[in-house]
């Protein structure tokens, strides 16, 4: 199961983070902003490429660990590519979700549990896995 987990995860943040690069307006517009200014602009592609580099991350890990001679063991607390995104997700989950608090943005609160729902679901396997 966490081979699929990070597959999933890896796939939408690689998703998200070329969005964010590519359109950050629409990006914003998602969770209910309004018009950025060039700073800004700027955060929200660069927010995209850290989410790229953690997605594509998890997903080289993720090949890595199925190439490895034991990958039931490489997708263990010791698997990268498990151990980043669940971190990941976990710190996520509750940013996006005091921000939909305070602003009461759908967009937000979408986010928030779907980070939320993967968090759990990988504290799950890999505490399982021990």
């Amino acid at each position: 199961m966490t081979a699929w987990l990070v597959l999933i995860s890896g796939c939408i943040e690689v998703l998200f983070g070329v969005s964010a690069m590519l359109a950050p307006a629409l990006v914003v517009a998602g969770v209910g902003g309004t018009d950025l200014d060039g700073p800004a602009m700027a955060l929200i592609r660069l927010l995209g490429v850290a989410t790229l580099a953690v997605g594509a991350g998890a997903l080289l890990g993720r090949t890595w660990a199925a190439r490895s001679p034991d990958p039931e063991r490489a997708y263990g607390l010791g698997s990268y590519a498990a151990v980043s995104l669940a971190i990941y997700n976990i710190v996520a989950a509750p940013v996006l979700l005091l921000g939909a608090m305070a602003t009461g943005s759908s967009g937000l609160w979408g986010g928030g549990a779907l980070h939320g729902v993967i968090a759990l679901l990988f504290v799950y396997v890999l505490v399982a896995r021990r």
